[in-house]
């Protein structure tokens, strides 16, 4: 058997955070000033980790944030991958969360509830999201086996993050409300993979071991980081 280590961590605070809009697939904003003293103190917290391979999704954001970590594991190789990128909120995007709420409360209690295709016009559903992100980690821990990369840190987005946690701890996408997160916190898990690597892993069979959940005692010394 072969133990991958996975470091789930959410993107710096970006002014769409700030400013409380929601914040998906189709918003690409950098990081703000606290949003880069996020990372640089995630990446502190990540300086003396072994990391053998950085993945990042495609958005500035995650990208911005994976940077930080990489200048102390220069060598290490990164990647980027459209799979990963936040939820598309449709309609919804951009625009001041207090405003949206009666489209997307719906929805994400749909989610709750089990209706899983539920979702905001010209968005995607929690079963859209989680196919892609399926399909990724597939991707991901066939590359890991296959180059010996035990310790992989994932830069990403927290309703991405929501989704990978229910649907690959708890196996069931209704559990991710209960998966807190902060920008450039992080969630630590473990799974163990056959060592033919003529098998494709399947994420959603495997077991996903929490090793610890919404870690932020690097961001303690920063302003309390936004929810």
């Amino acid at each position: 058997m072969v133990k991958i280590s996975i470091i789930l961590a959410r993107h710096g605070e970006t002014s769409a955070n700030a400013a409380k809009l929601m914040q998906g697939g189709l918003v690409n904003l950098p990081l703000n000033d606290l949003g880069r003293r996020q990372a640089a103190a995630l990446a502190e917290g990540m300086k003396s980790k072994k990391i053998d391979w950085i993945v990042t999704s495609k958005l500035d954001r995650a990208m911005e944030t994976a940077n930080y970590v990489s200048r102390y594991h220069n060598t290490v190789p990164v990647t980027r991958d459209e799979r990963l990128n936040e939820i598309s909120w449709g309609e919804a995007d951009g625009k001041e969360m207090k405003i949206v709420d009666p489209i997307v409360k719906p929805v994400t209690g749909a989610w709750v509830d089990g209706d899983f295709d539920a979702k905001i016009p010209g968005g995607e559903s929690a079963n859209e999201c989680k196919e892609r992100i399926l399909a990724a980690f597939a991707d991901l821990l066939h590359m890991a086996r296959e180059k010996n990369y035990e310790d992989v840190l994932v830069c990403i987005h927290g309703r991405i993050m929501r989704v990978i946690m229910s649907a690959l701890v708890d196996k069931n996408l209704s559990t991710m409300e209960r998966f807190t997160h902060a920008n450039c916190c992080y969630h630590h898990l473990e799974v163990e993979l056959d060592d033919d690597t003529d098998v494709r892993p399947d994420p959603w069979t495997l077991k996903f071991k929490p090793v610890r959940i919404d870690v932020r005692d690097h961001l303690m010394t920063l302003q309390k980081p936004r929810m």
